[in-house]
């Protein structure tokens, strides 16, 4: 009975949602079968846990309503113009056969567990228990890969280990490790041994990714933590790594040496190599620009998209679509770096967040990156709170001093 405690529930859900998803990706390799035997129970659960959760804290839901209208409008939106593009526009029948799981993806995989993060207050109890709950849990799973790609699978070129995930979101679970396995280091109880096993797991997943948006995104973080603390110093030492790894890139791909991981880099920082997004890009805003107030088409007719989130909602969208996407994140202006400071356990989940961001930059779809829109609504739910709490306590600082 202690497991469907409210609070219990609130911190599981956060936990799969985010992350202990990656556990159901992670059987169907091995057992050499399909992973919708897995990942279609876990996603049912989560969806009916979801509407548990919005009806829980439907006090919640009332006192952020602006919130939530703003983000189903934007949904909501986007589900209609969905079904406009796959009754007026062409597409290859195997792209067409999709029209129905993409709905079922923009509503329960997307919009309803959106909602249910979003009505969470994620106080410092929850976030302070998720840290070393995501922690250890990513530290296993991809120490299980590891083992997995040394001794059975031997593929070390745009690997995804033991997942059934895109090699590019396999990267990024290295990245997340990386992340916080960094922050457990300087954080109580400092479990340094265990942190740096995780930093070099990480770095191993990233690797064998060959994937090139986590280390544009651990770029973008790197630069966002130094705009931070401004020291001479950590600059420094930025320039110099950059020179290196720079140099290293380069030395080694005129060595010849046979690892994707350095050819797909080197082509995309030595040659602009951008693997045929560019083609994509300039495709979505061929689409905008003949729709500019409400959008064209979705998908093209292969079910392919701009790999860029702000072109695609312009492409599908249109005007309309980026000033929905501006009221969603409408929030973000409330967020103050003393949120961080006075409870640093809220740090990983923006850094999750602009990891995130980066990669919607550059891959995926929008129903497709729930990654993004996940950690999205756990970070404006985070805001939220703390904006909450600082007037809580300014209105008990001012009827202490009588300012009634």
């Amino acid at each position: 009975m202690e497991l469907l405690k409210k609070y219990n529930i609130e911190l599981y859900f956060t936990f799969f949602v985010t992350f202990g998803y990656i556990f159901f990706y992670s059987f169907a390799l091995p057992f050499n079968t399909l992973n919708q035997y897995f990942s279609v129970p876990f996603r049912v659960i989560i969806f009916f846990l979801s509407l548990y959760i919005i009806y829980l804290n439907w006090d919640n839901v009332k006192k952020r309503k602006v919130t939530f209208f703003s983000v189903g409008v934007f949904w909501i939106f986007y589900l209609i113009k969905t079904f406009y593009s796959f009754h007026n526009y062409t597409f290859f029948e195997n792209t067409g056969k999709q029209e129905y799981s993409i709905y079922i993806r923009i509503i329960c995989l997307n919009l309803i567990p959106i909602f249910a993060l979003l009505s969470i207050n994620f106080s410092k109890k929850i976030i302070n228990d998720l840290i070393p709950l995501i922690f250890n849990f990513l530290l296993v799973i991809l120490g299980i890969s590891f083992l997995y790609v040394i001794l059975i699978s031997h593929y070390y070129n745009a690997s995804s280990g033991i997942f059934t995930s895109y090699y590019i979101s396999t990267g990024h679970y290295g990245l997340s490790l990386i992340i916080i396995s960094i922050f457990c280091y300087f954080h109580p109880p400092q479990e340094k041994i265990k942190s740096i096993i995780g930093v070099l797991l990480g770095i191993f997943t990233i690797l064998i990714s060959s994937a090139r948006s986590p280390l544009l995104a651990g770029f973008i973080i790197l630069l966002i933590l130094l705009l931070y603390l401004n020291k001479i110093k950590y600059w420094f030492t930025l320039l110099i790594f950059i020179l290196i790894f720079l140099g290293g890139i380069y030395y080694l791909k005129h060595l010849s040496v046979d690892f994707q991981f350095i050819e797909r880099v080197y082509a995309g920082i030595f040659e602009g190599n951008a693997s045929g997004r560019g083609y994509y890009l300039l495709k979505g805003w061929d689409v905008f620009s003949n729709n500019i107030f409400f959008g064209g088409r979705t998908l093209f007719e292969d079910g392919m998209y701009p790999h860029n989130v702000f072109v695609e909602i312009l492409m599908s969208m249109g005007l309309i679509g980026l000033i929905l996407l501006f009221l969603y994140f409408k929030d973000l202006k409330k967020f103050r770096v003393n949120y961080i400071k006075e409870n640093t356990y809220y740090l990983p989940f923006f850094l999750f967040f602009v990891q995130y961001l980066v990669l919607v930059q550059t891959s995926y779809c929008i129903f497709a990156n729930m990654e993004f829109w996940h950690f999205s609504a756990l970070f404006i739910s985070i805001i939220l709170f703390c904006y909450d709490e600082k007037i809580k306590s300014n209105d008990s600082r001012g009827n202490t001093t009588g300012d009634h």
